[in-house]
């Protein structure tokens, strides 16, 4: 029973010096000794507005770029179900386009938008042409473009293609197809030398294929690379902010 008690008083000594040496060990590293965090490297991201971010956190992952809409104004449109945002200082300017039966006013929610707008601000124009009302075989005109053939033309045409293609609408307007909201749209630039102004917009059609069209201008003195790049830049990013609510 003597040595017994001698051999258990022994391991017991025993395990307490090895958790004293375990817990010392331990606080060592993690506390006068921590692990330094692996320096991220100096590789840079660009975000759309140009500037560029590094990386950060344990993990090394790019800073989020900034949310230059954060302020931006949004438009809704539960009718038609979409919706997008734009600079405060833009203008909107749209209309309701009825081929069966004319134009209309617009609603009152973009009266309000536009109430500390002066209207020659930069010009957002919002277009749309009620599918129901389409007529074929009758002459239509939208934004200056007319034509026998109707959107249902005009769909086809962009749903048979690719993101990325270069296409024609049926009345051989040129342009490309994106992908918007989700779905694909044409996407058209142009240069009016009598107006002097750039002019660029996005065709888009919703789920009961009525038409959508938005689109932004800019005057220009001449037809240079400078102010195509700065004009698709800034729709870019409003177009980038579209999408279908229902």
């Amino acid at each position: 029973m003597k040595n017994n008690k001698g051999a258990a008083s022994i391991l017991t000594v025993l395990i307490i010096v090895g958790v004293l040496v375990l817990g010392g060990g331990i606080y060592y590293f993690l506390v006068k000794n921590p692990q330094k965090p692996v320096a991220c490297t100096q590789e840079a991201k660009i975000c759309p507005d140009g500037s560029a971010v590094g990386r950060t956190g344990p993990d090394c992952e790019f800073s989020p770029c900034p949310d230059q809409t954060a302020d931006w104004k949004t438009y809704a449109n539960n009718d038609y179900g979409f919706e997008f945002k734009y600079p405060q200082t833009f203008f909107l300017n749209g209309q309701l386009i009825d081929l069966g039966n004319g134009s209309y006013g617009f609603d009152d929610q973009t009266k309000q938008l536009n109430s500390d707008v002066s209207p020659g601000a930069t010009n957002l124009s919002l277009n749309f042409a009620v599918f129901s009302s389409l007529i074929d075989n009758k002459e239509t005109c939208v934004n200056g473009v007319c034509s026998r053939k109707g959107p249902k033309e005009d769909q086809l045409i962009i749903n048979q293609a690719s993101v990325g293609d270069e296409i024609k609408t049926s009345s051989g307007f040129p342009g490309k197809v994106v992908s918007i909201g989700g779905v694909k749209g044409f996407r058209y630039l142009g240069y009016n030398p009598q107006a002097k102004a750039y002019n660029t917009g996005v065709v888009v059609f919703n789920s009961q294929v009525d038409r959508i069209e938005l689109s932004m201008s800019i005057v220009a003195s001449d037809e240079t690379q400078a102010e195509n790049d700065k004009l698709n830049k800034d729709f870019d990013q409003i177009i980038s902010t579209f999408k279908f609510t229902k």
